[in-house]
């Protein structure tokens, strides 16, 4: 050891192992373990640079020694010594990474410094929970930005808070608007901290600030848009060529990004730049040193032609397909599984687009299996939400191609793969003998395809499965109908109308009525002509299986206007039933009738709902034979409700209801108090002992999340179906008490006393109330004014003011009044 202590350590490190492998070779490990593991240690330490392999060995053997306790220092710094030499080391893929986790995660507690390293780590950790994963990355970073002076460090201090910015934005199934924001304010706070000094941080807080203003605005939000483009421009003209290349490359491809967004018109001059753009910044790269960006060129290739294809212009899609399956080429880890399943998807819209259906069906197939490995790691629901957001609507595309191909089965079977993932943990696909059992006697399946420009309706019979092309009723037609548009920011079209409903009822009014009409003419026409060919008879049932974001509009209120000027609308001629899924018609058996069980009646919870007095009367008056269990006003708690829910047959909720679009789960109805019972605590006393039917007299509960995940139908009936429920009356809209009272008492009227389904019972009241004048309703009113009180005075009341009216009058004709009510599921 004498040349060692002699050695200049720091200019020759390398002799310095040589010396301490030969050294440590003369100890006896098992008579002194602790000598010969300390000479392991030093020799790593002195190998890090010369032999990085070498070392994790020897950091290893002494790690075998050390005691966590007793030689804390020392396991400690063995601990950190393998995760720091991993994270450098090729191939690096998860089965790395995670050791890597687990070697940092042991030592940062004693060396903090270490949290930047993890957090990365976990930004790009493919095994584990999305959510878990997400949470440690956070934590991880808000360590190491505890370990920066603001003040001293302004530009370290900026790089790690623009780390947590990135992260907080990155929340899996977070509120994005919400997320969006407080990503944004960081990094203007970052942004004001480096006012004046433009170097390489200063820059990639503009790319930062860039990608947010873009994130948040739209075609119709030109402020947003327009800073977009200015800080990607601000980044651009302070990288000049005193940066380095991947530096400038990645803000070249920021530019390119903004380009590329949509407008209110299609700009191919601007595709044309994203392009000159990316030649640019692939020229700055070497691939070898920089995969992951090399990809990002390459797939932002790609995705400029796939819209230059999808608006006409002339362009090569094997040019397309060649920088695609070269971004694929750079990526071939499986800690790349998401940046896969989105290239792939480019590529297979691209040969869409082509028409090469059966390349693209072969595409669309490698992202879904793409995106079905990372779903296995997904655990939280939250992560599970993250995880089956990254299907999109690829299942619908890969059936789209198969229909195209003539496949119409399979096409079934992929579509309905991409419905109710969140519900289910198989995989198992369906045979097309188990979808022809749900067909309803002499009636059909009707299920919908709106994944590309020409859209599709499969109808299903128990003899024959046929296609109904759309034309001009796809994608772009149900956006603009939806929302006004495909990438608008403020939506209009229903959306719109929705949302300013208080405000601008008439117009909401006029909303639900024009666009029943539509719907006739562009959708149900050509779907009705096939059913008469199909030799469906009037009187049938149809069951609709909506698609892409479809589940929001009452296709059953659509309507057509007659020679004589009187209108005719599908329920004068069609039982219409909806479903979110194959999977929740095919649990159990269908019937007629009610089942067995009592009838629990959670009635005005709130205490301010007086038609909701009424309402629950008629339920009484029409389900006199059946065992009651009546939780009214205070009584009506949620855990009343539990506890009694698994008893029941019939479950009728008269009450309010909040739909949380962000979080569907916490979705809830309101009772004593107004406290909320979400799904989330629901579904596991459902899950238990489910009943037959449940009604949810209230407002939006039949609404579904359609803004990120529109075909998993995240809400209260899918919730319920898959929890075991048979049936679920649900509304799409707040509606008017009166009138809610009014059908729900007719619809409890045809289950009883015509015992029919309560598909068909609810389109005989709906048909039934359309039509009923203020003279049958004030008789309708006499025959309750003797009911109890509240109920009965309520009728006398209602009877005294229906006297000002014409007798004639249709009051509830409007189908604002009515086409809000679906059933969903078995009958």
């Amino acid at each position: 050891m004498a040349a060692y202590d002699l050695l200049d350590k720091s200019e020759n490190p390398h002799r310095a192992a040589e010396l301490l492998l030969e050294a440590g070779s003369l100890v006896d490990g098992e008579a002194e373990p602790k000598k010969w593991a300390a000479f392991r240690q030093l020799y790593a330490q002195y190998s890090e640079t010369s032999d990085p392999e070498a070392a994790i060995t020897a950091y290893r053997d002494a790690l075998s020694v050390w005691d966590p306790v007793l030689d804390r220092d020392a396991w400690v710094a063995c601990h950190s010594g393998i995760g720091s030499l991993m994270v450098n080391l090729q191939p690096f893929g998860p089965k790395e990474l995670d050791e890597a986790v687990m070697h940092l995660e042991s030592a940062v507690q004693a060396q903090p410094f270490l949290s930047s390293m993890l957090a990365v780590l976990y930004r790009f950790r493919s095994a584990g929970d999305p959510r878990e994963n997400w949470q440690k990355r956070v934590h991880h970073l808000r360590q190491a930005l505890l370990l920066i002076d603001r003040d001293e460090e302004p530009c370290g201090w900026a790089a790690a808070n623009n780390e947590l910015a990135i992260a907080i934005g990155d929340e899996p199934d977070a509120d994005f608007g919400a997320a969006l924001e407080e990503r944004l304010r960081l990094h203007l706070e970052s942004f004001g901290l480096l006012e004046g000094n433009k170097d390489d941080t200063w820059i990639d807080t503009c790319l930062s600030l860039s990608e947010c203003y873009l994130f948040r605005g739209g075609i119709d939000d030109r402020e947003n848009q327009e800073q977009a483009e200015r800080y990607a421009r601000l980044a651009l003209d302070a990288a000049g060529t005193e940066v380095s290349g991947p530096l400038r490359a990645e803000v070249l491809l920021n530019l390119a990004r903004v380009l590329m967004a949509p407008g209110r018109f299609f700009d191919a001059d601007r595709i044309r730049q994203c392009l000159s753009c990316c030649d640019e910044s692939a020229a700055l790269i070497d691939p070898v040193r920089s995969p992951a960006l090399m990809a990002s060129v390459e797939s932002f290739r790609a995705n400029a032609l796939l819209k230059l294809i999808q608006n006409g212009e002339p362009c090569d899609e094997e040019r397309l397909a060649a920088h695609a399956e070269a971004a694929l080429a750079l990526l071939p880890g499986v800690e790349h599984t998401s940046s896969r399943r989105s290239i792939l998807q480019v590529a297979g819209e691209g040969m869409l687009a082509a028409r090469h259906d059966e390349r693209a069906a072969g595409y669309f197939r490698e992202a879904l299996d793409a995106a079905a490995s990372a779903l296995l790691f997904a655990e939280s629901r939250e992560g599970r939400m993250q995880r089956i957001w990254e299907f999109r609507d690829t299942s619908a595309l890969l059936a789209w191609s198969l229909l195209k191909l003539g496949d119409k089965e399979n096409a079934l079977v992929e579509l309905e793969k991409g419905k109710g993932r969140f519900w289910r943990t198989d995989d198992e696909a369906l045979s097309v003998a188990a979808i022809r059992s749900i067909v309803p006697s002499g009636g059909a399946l009707l299920v919908a395809n709106f994944s590309c420009r020409e859209g599709a309706v499969i109808v299903v019979t128990g003899e024959r499965i046929e296609i109904v092309w759309l034309p001009s009723f796809g994608k772009d037609r149900l956006m603009a109908l939806q929302r006004g548009g495909l990438d608008v920011a403020s939506p209009g079209g229903w959306l719109r109308a929705y949302h300013m409903r208080n405000s601008e009822h008439e117009a909401w009014r006029r909303m639900i009525e024009e666009t029943g009409e539509t719907l006739y003419r562009e959708l149900w026409e050509p779907v009705l002509d096939l059913l008469q060919d199909m030799g469906i008879a009037d009187d049938a049932e149809l069951v609709w299986f909506p698609q892409g974001g479809s589940g929001v509009f009452p296709v059953h209120a659509a309507w057509r206007q007659d020679s004589d000027g009187s209108k005719r609308w599908l329920i004068d001629r069609f039982t219409v039933r909806y479903a979110p899924d194959f999977q929740v018609l095919l649990s159990g058996e269908s019937g007629v009738g009610c089942a067995s069980g009592s009838l629990l009646l959670v009635a005005n919870p709130c205490g301010d709902l007086d038609f909701s007095e009424l309402e629950c009367a008629w339920v009484r008056q029409y389900h006199t034979g059946r065992e009651l269990k009546l939780l009214h006003g205070i009584d009506a708690t949620p855990d009343a409700v539990l506890d009694a829910i698994g008893s029941a047959g019939i479950v009728h909720f008269s009450t309010h209801a909040i739909f949380d679009l962000n979080r569907p789960l916490c979705s809830a109805l309101l009772l004593a108090g107004g406290e909320p019972l979400s799904l989330e605590r629901l579904i596991p006393a459902l899950e238990q002992k489910a009943p037959y039917l449940v009604v949810l007299s209230a407002c939006e509960t039949a609404m579904s999340r359609i803004s990120s995940t529109p075909d998993e139908f995240l809400g209260f009936p899918a919730a319920f179906l898959h929890s075991g429920v048979r049936t679920v009356l649900a509304t799409l809209w707040p509606v008017d008490d009166a009138a809610t009272a009014v059908l729900t008492g007719r619809f409890y009227r045809e289950l009883a006393v015509n015992n029919h389904s309560p598909s068909r019972a609810l389109r005989e009241a709906q048909n039934w109330i359309r039509s009923v004048t203020a003279l049958e309703l004030m008789e309708l009113m006499r025959e309750m004014k003797n009911a109890p009180p509240p109920a009965g005075p309520l009728a006398g009341r209602i009877r005294t003011a229906l006297r000002a009216f014409d007798p004639e009058l249709k009051p509830f004709a409007s189908p604002y009044y009515w086409a809000a009510f679906t059933i969903s599921g078995k009958e």
